[in-house]
């Protein structure tokens, strides 16, 4: 895990682009999905360069930067999930594609599926024991929808399903077409 002076530089420049696109999410409040989305691809970008250990160190940091310097300190908790989610595909995908023995992209998805679906299950838990499940109520178009529950549920399985389809898609969009852009040294040939 021992690091040159290139590759501390290198992670110290995303770090402080992961921080920047998390301050910036929260004060474009308008697209705080699409910069925290874009900070945690900086994590696959580190993991695919280095390994977990240091990815992890990396998240960690850009963590306890982003609460200390973002507005809004209830994104770093989104950006947290989307870097461990990216991090996790990131593992994954190098086991199956990568490793000796080739495996199904079936089981990638089932992966990746289950992580989403354990982080999108606490977050509508701690949404609604702890973080203001009473005030989204009182929007009007959920409290029509609430209303109606099983309605209600099937928009949000809907929305959270086709959220986590573009957030996989999107990043393994970048990663093809921009990822050859962010190596370092150590994976040119």
């Amino acid at each position: 895990m021992f690091l040159k002076n290139r590759e501390i530089a290198f992670l110290g420049i995303m770090m402080a682009f992961a921080v920047l696109l998390q301050t910036l999410g929260g004060y474009i409040e308008s697209s705080t999905l699409f910069f925290l989305a874009a900070a945690s691809f900086l994590s696959g970008i580190v993991e695919r360069n280095f390994s977990i250990p240091v990815s992890v160190a990396f998240l960690t940091g850009c963590t306890l930067l982003g609460f200390f310097l973002a507005p809004q300190k209830a994104y770093i908790a989104t950006y947290f999930l989307f870097s461990v989610y990216v991090i996790a595909a990131e593992f994954f995908e190098k086991k199956i594609y990568f490793g000796e023995e080739k495996k199904s992209p079936v089981l990638e998805w089932l992966v990746k599926g289950a992580i989403y679906h354990v982080f999108l299950f606490l977050t509508l838990f701690f949404l609604r024991k702890f973080l203001g499940w009473e005030e989204m109520m009182e929007n009007r178009i959920v409290a029509v929808l609430y209303k109606h529950r099983i309605l209600f549920f099937a928009v949000i399985l809907v929305a959270a399903e086709g959220f986590w389809l573009l957030f996989d898609r999107a990043y393994i969009f970048f990663m093809r077409n921009y990822g050859k852009f962010f190596m370092t040294d150590r994976n040119i040939k």
